[in-house]
C-alpha cells in the first residue's frame, strides 16, 4: 500500500477527531440515558457519519474503488482497533472460571454455534436472491454464531449475577462461543474461496487443524511458561516498555496467524489468552485501556459507517426473519444444552437468554464478508440490526428470568454423570 499523500493526512486527522468525538457523545447518551452498552452508541455515531447519510458534511465521502466505502487509511486504523480489542479480551479472560464450568460451558457454547449457523445459512439459501448466495449464506450463518462476551458480562455485572452458576456458565460458554466463532470464520473464508479458489474438503480440514493446533500450542506455552513470560517482561524497565513489548507480541502473533492462512483476530485473541495467566495480567489490562478507548471506538464507528441506510426498506422481511432466528437459535440451542448439562428449567432459560446478544465477533464476521465482496450491503445492514436488537432485549430478558424461580438454577452435572455411568 502506498503512503498517504501529505494532503490526505490532515483530512485523516480531522476524520479521526470527528469519529472519536461522535463515538463518545453517542456512547455516553446510550449508556447514561438508555442503560445500553456504549458500543450501540458508537454504531449509531457511525451510521450518522456514514458516506450514505451525513458523512459528506464532515468530509466522509464514499470510496467506490473497493467493497469498503471508507478510505483505506481509516479502514487500516479500524483493523488495528479490532486486533487490540481481541487481544485485550483474551488477556481479561478468567481461566479459573473458564475451567470450572468449562465442560458445561463447552456444551452450551457448541450448541449455541450449530443451531444459529444452520438457521442463518438456510434462511439465505431459501429466501435470498442476491449475488454470491452461497458465500453470503456461509457468512450469514457465521455472523449469527458468536455471543458477545463484553455485552453479556456487563449485563450480568450490573445485575450482581456475574458469579452465579448461570453467570459463570454463560461467560464460559460465551468465550468458547467466540473461539469457535472465529474458527468458523476461518472455515467460511476457506470454503467461500475469498482468498482464491474455493478449497477442497482436505484443504478445509487442514485450515481447521491449523486453527486448533495454533490455539492449543499458544495456550499451552502461555499457561506453562507464564512465570517465564512475567520474568521476561520484568527485564524492561523503561516507562511503558512492558506494555509495548506485550502489544508487539500480540501484533506478531496476529501476523503469524495470517501467515498460516487464518484471520489475524484469531492470533490476537490467542496471544491475549496466552498472557492471561501471567503475573502482568492486571497491569497489562489496565495500561491497555487508554489505547483501547482511542482505537476500539474507531472500529465500531467504522462498522456503523458501512451501513447504507437506503437499503433498509429492501431487506425488511429478510432482516426480520434473520433477527427472529438469531434470537430463537441461541435461546433454544443453549437452553437445551444447559438443561442437559445440569441446570433446571429456570436455570436453563437464564443461560439461554444470556447467550442471545451478538456484538463484536458477529460484526467482525460481517465486516470481513463485506470487505471480501461476498456479503452485500443489505446483509451487512441486517448484521448491524441483529446486533442492536439482540443486545437491547437481553437485559430485559435476564432481569425477568432471575426475578422468577429459585435463586440458583444449578442442580449438578447430569450430562457428565450419565456419561460416566
Amino acid at each position: 500500500m502506498s503512503a498517504p499523500s501529505t494532503e490526505i493526512i490532515p483530512q485523516i486527522i480531522l476524520n479521526l477527531a470527528v469519529m472519536l468525538f461522535a463515538a463518545k457523545i453517542f456512547g455516553d447518551i446510550v449508556e447514561r440515558y438508555f442503560k445500553q452498552p456504549e458500543v450501540l452508541g458508537e454504531l449509531i455515531a457511525g451510521i450518522i457519519l456514514s458516506p450514505f447519510a451525513f458523512g459528506p458534511l464532515f468530509g466522509f465521502y464514499p470510496v467506490t474503488t473497493g467493497p469498503i466505502p471508507v478510505s483505506p487509511e481509516i479502514d487500516m486504523i479500524a483493523n488495528i482497533g479490532v486486533i487490540l480489542l481481541l487481544f485485550l479480551v483474551g488477556i481479561e479472560t478468567d481461566f479459573e472460571k473458564f475451567i470450572k464450568f468449562g465442560k458445561v460451558g463447552g456444551l452450551v457454547g457448541f450448541a449455541g454455534i450449530v443451531l444459529p449457523f444452520f438457521l442463518g445459512f438456510y434462511t439465505i439459501e431459501f429466501f435470498y436472491k442476491g449475488p454470491y448466495a452461497y458465500g453470503t449464506a456461509l457468512f450469514t450463518g457465521a455472523m449469527m454464531t458468536a455471543t458477545s462476551v463484553g455485552i453479556t458480562a456487563r449485563v450480568l455485572q450490573d445485575m450482581g449475577k456475574l458469579n452465579t452458576e448461570e453467570g459463570t456458565t454463560i461467560l464460559s460458554a460465551a468465550v468458547i462461543d467466540d473461539v469457535l466463532g472465529i474458527i468458523v470464520l476461518a472455515i467460511v473464508i476457506a470454503i467461500a474461496g475469498v482468498n482464491g479458489a474455493p478449497m477442497s474438503t482436505w484443504e478445509i480440514s487442514v485450515v481447521v487443524i491449523k486453527a486448533i493446533v495454533f490455539w492449543v500450542v499458544l495456550l499451552f506455552f502461555g499457561l506453562k511458561f507464564s512465570d517465564k513470560i512475567s520474568q521476561f517482561l520484568h527485564l524492561f524497565k523503561g516507562p511503558g516498555s512492558q506494555l509495548a513489548v506485550a502489544i508487539s507480541f500480540g501484533l506478531f502473533i496476529s501476523y503469524v496467524a495470517y501467515l498460516l492462512g487464518l484471520a489475524m483476530i484469531i492470533g490476537a485473541y490467542a496471544a491475549g489468552l496466552a498472557l492471561s495467566s501471567s503475573a502482568h495480567k492486571e497491569f497489562l489490562a489496565q495500561r491497555l485501556r487508554p489505547i483501547y478507548e482511542f482505537l476500539v471506538p474507531i472500529f465500531f464507528v467504522v462498522m456503523g459507517m458501512l451501513v447504507d441506510v437506503r437499503k433498509i426498506p429492501t431487506i425488511a422481511e429478510l432482516g426480520l426473519l434473520i433477527v427472529i432466528f438469531a434470537i430463537l437459535g441461541k435461546y433454544v440451542g443453549c437452553a437445551i444444552a444447559a438443561y442437559v448439562g445440569g441446570f433446571n428449567k429456570t436455570g436453563s432459560s437464564r443461560v439461554g437468554f444470556g447467550m442471545i446478544p451478538r456484538g463484536e465477533v458477529g460484526l467482525i464476521v460481517a465486516y470481513y464478508g463485506l470487505s471480501y465482496g461476498v456479503v452485500t450491503q443489505e446483509i451487512y445492514v441486517i448484521a448491524v440490526v441483529m446486533s442492536f436488537v439482540t443486545t437491547m432485549i437481553t437485559p430485559m430478558l435476564l432481569k425477568y428470568s432471575f426475578a422468577r424461580g429459585p435463586e440458583s438454577g444449578w442442580t449438578g452435572e447430569k450430562f457428565l454423570k450419565k456419561k460416566k455411568a
